[in-house]
């Protein structure tokens, strides 16, 4: 196989239209989509949309959009699986016309029976060739599958992986596989061949789930006299078991994290660590991924995916955004507009709150939502927990500082966070426990940010009708 100095790097993804992009694919695609960047290749997608009955428009759009969001596009025009079907078929012909293929009337009952009586023998199954050699001049009229006639001389079928190293799968476990499916649609693999070679694809970068497939693809590069691209599998993502990530753990669609207010190059910079790596590096910015990504960093074994690891560096994006920022990001990816939620408040006073929250928020829902709170009244109060923290009547307390507020005459953090420091030295109060019930009476949790930062905001009348509904209720 050529090197990659001596080919144009092509490389591709290919999703099935049959759900939306899932996390694990995401990662594919970045995978392949930084390679292609890092040798100034060529990255293209393919729609492997033959299983017509579970393949929709719905779905592809829904593909396309997350790719798009997280900045991944194809440099050409995208392909699409079932517009070739009758290029497949005429490869199927010229495969049983040069004896490397033949017809298969073994019904699909007959089959089954037999796979069921290998699970019973504790065997795997393996075709077992009744079709190879049979004459089909009087089974003209019945329904038949295309076979590969796979022809292995070695014990062992070995491969080159530009992750795994050198791979080895027993020759026996290689069954003559089906090409074509009786209703005349495509397998994947035989498929996947065709347009890998019509698409001049020089690495074909996928998950280790299709390492099984890669010798079949191979014994087809070879019957068609076509080189085959190097391979590359990725290992598996995984829960924190260690076993395959589940729906549980972390395995939903991009739709879902993008619902969920997590940022597009957050999560590239969280998946591209997950199972490669730079030296201890953890931030990425999109230049230095492609600067930087190789196929001899990523990892031989499955990563765990870990959620807090996800919202530790979703905050840290949202951290380095602007609110102007943030605020866009509400209303294209959460779908949701704070200058109608907030509406009394003005440009910079939104900006404002935004920013006080920011460095305490790890997704753009749980900022949002912190923001928005501190525009409504508190409803619902633990005043257990207020009164551990503050012995003395807390109602005389909060009297007292609504008195104290009135005197300060600019309504601005040090003037007020000199009026209270000055009230609890008289009164022998802790400032701590003092901010608390502040915070608490502001925005109905003793923990959150600044309380001069947000009375300041808030102003001297809205502070005043915070504190008379929280004396009104206690």
């Amino acid at each position: 196989m050529k090197s990659l100095d001596q080919r144009p790097v092509r490389v591709r993804f290919a999703p099935s239209p049959t759900g939306h992009l899932h996390i694990g694919s995401l990662r594919t695609a970045l995978f392949n989509w930084l390679f292609a960047r890092h040798y100034n290749g060529v990255f293209l997608i393919r729609v492997e949309d033959t299983d017509v009955a579970r393949s929709t428009q719905e779905f592809e759009d829904s593909l396309m959009q997350s790719l798009a969001w997280t900045g991944i596009v194809a440099d050409e025009p995208i392909i699409h699986q079932k517009s070739r079907m009758s290029i497949y078929q005429d490869f199927a012909m010229k495969l049983l016309q040069e004896g490397r293929a033949y017809k298969c009337f073994c019904s699909e009952q007959d089959l089954q029976r037999k796979r069921e009586s290998a699970v019973e023998r504790l065997d795997n199954y393996q075709y077992d060739k009744t079709c190879r050699n049979f004459k089909d001049s009087d089974m003209v009229d019945k329904p038949y599958v295309v076979r590969f006639k796979v022809e292995v001389a070695a014990e062992q079928f070995v491969f080159a992986d530009a992750i795994k190293g050198e791979v080895s799968i027993p020759a026996d476990q290689i069954d003559d596989f089906v090409l074509l499916r009786t209703d005349g649609t495509v397998t994947y693999n035989f498929a996947n061949v065709i347009d890998d070679n019509d698409m001049q694809i020089s690495q074909v970068i996928r998950g280790e789930e299709h390492l099984f497939n890669t010798p079949k693809q191979i014994l087809l590069y070879e019957a068609f006299g076509y080189q085959a691209p190097d391979f590359a599998h990725i290992p598996l993502i995984l829960g924190p078991s260690g076993q395959k990530l589940s729906k549980r753990d972390g395995a939903t669609s991009v739709v879902e994290y993008k619902k969920d207010g997590y940022l597009p190059q957050a999560l590239c910079n969280y998946l591209v660590r997950l199972g490669w790596s730079h030296g201890d590096q953890e931030i990425f910015t999109q230049q230095e991924m492609i600067e930087h990504f190789s196929l001899k960093h990523i990892n031989h074994s499955g990563a765990k995916f870990d959620f807090e690891k996800l919202k530790w560096v979703n905050g840290s994006y949202i951290k380095s955004l602007t609110p102007a920022q943030l605020e866009q990001f509400f209303i294209t990816d959460l779908k949701k507009d704070l200058s109608s939620g907030a509406s009394d408040w003005t440009q910079e006073q939104r900006y404002a709150w935004i920013a006080l929250y920011q460095d305490r928020s790890s997704t753009l829902k749980d900022l949002y939502d912190q923001v928005l709170s501190a525009y409504f009244l508190p409803v619902s109060y633990d005043w257990e927990s207020l009164n551990k923290l503050i012995e003395k009547d807390v109602k005389v307390i909060l009297q007292l500082l609504q008195q104290e507020l009135v005197s300060v005459q600019i309504f601005e953090k040090q003037q007020l966070s000199d009026g209270v420091k000055a009230f609890c030295k008289q009164h022998e109060f802790k400032m701590s426990n003092i901010a608390q019930l502040l915070r608490f009476a502001l925005i109905g949790s003793i923990s959150g940010p600044s309380v001069f930062d947000m009375m300041a905001l808030l102003g001297a009348s809205e502070v005043k009708k915070r504190i008379t509904v929280v004396l009104a209720g206690i």
